[in-house]
């Protein structure tokens, strides 16, 4: 008799663990599915940010264009120089290493 209860208490253990290791592998897949589903949320995000950012390039970039910054200029006040206030550097004779002094020495040079 004493050995049918042992048996019968060794497999009541036995099932009880095995139940434990089941509920305990449904946890760990809840919580690995918990966890990709906030991956692909931040993929999407990260995805969304990154499209938001190349549309905001494009519209810099075609902001950027010579008749917007002359337009922009004019809406500053800003004015075309007249025909004699117009400086040509003659690079043909010279190499021009530092534009900034040759515009210098030009603007005072008159």
């Amino acid at each position: 008799m004493k050995s049918v209860l042992t048996d019968k208490t060794k497999i009541l253990l036995i099932l009880i663990i095995s139940a434990l290791l089941c509920l305990g592998l449904i946890g760990l897949t809840a919580y690995s599915t918990s966890l990709q589903y906030d991956i692909n949320a931040l993929n999407n995000k990260i995805q969304d940010r990154q499209w938001a950012q190349r549309n905001l390039e494009v519209e810099i970039k075609s902001a950027n264009t010579l008749a917007n910054l002359e337009a922009r200029a004019l809406e500053l006040g800003l004015e075309s120089p007249s025909f004699d206030e117009i400086v040509y550097l003659n690079t043909e004779d010279t190499t021009v290493h530092d534009f900034a002094q040759v515009l210098k020495e030009t603007a005072y040079n008159k």
